[in-house]
């Protein structure tokens, strides 16, 4: 799969059309995480405890990846620095969802 990824970027229009996506979804999810975790409020033990939860899935979601890209990745990838940047836009995406996630359970109920 990785290396129909690579094939399929080695074309300008693909390449491009894929970082737009990529940053559109880092930068979203970053504002959306950014607001939710204003949301929850100033820091106290329940919010420091839904803050380290919502960090705690970020950094396995982004140690899953890293270590999916070293075992499966082949080295002949062209397009790597692509490829880890996607992982941090899906990094910053679960980190927004969960911290969605936190907010309507505890304080929308």
């Amino acid at each position: 799969m990785i290396t129909n990824l690579d094939v399929w970027l080695g074309e300008s229009s693909n390449f491009n059309l894929f970082v737009g996506i990529i940053t559109s979804t880092g930068i979203i999810s970053a504002i959306i995480y950014t607001y939710f975790l204003s949301k929850i409020g100033k820091i106290d033990e329940y919010s420091l405890q839904i803050r380290l939860n919502v960090t705690n899935k970020m950094f396995i979601t982004l140690m899953l990846l890293f270590i999916i890209f070293v075992l499966f990745v082949p080295s002949d990838v062209v397009y790597m620095k692509q490829i880890i940047y996607m992982f941090f836009a899906i990094t910053a995406l679960v980190g927004a969802v969960s911290a969605a996630y936190y907010y309507y359970r505890d304080f929308k109920r």
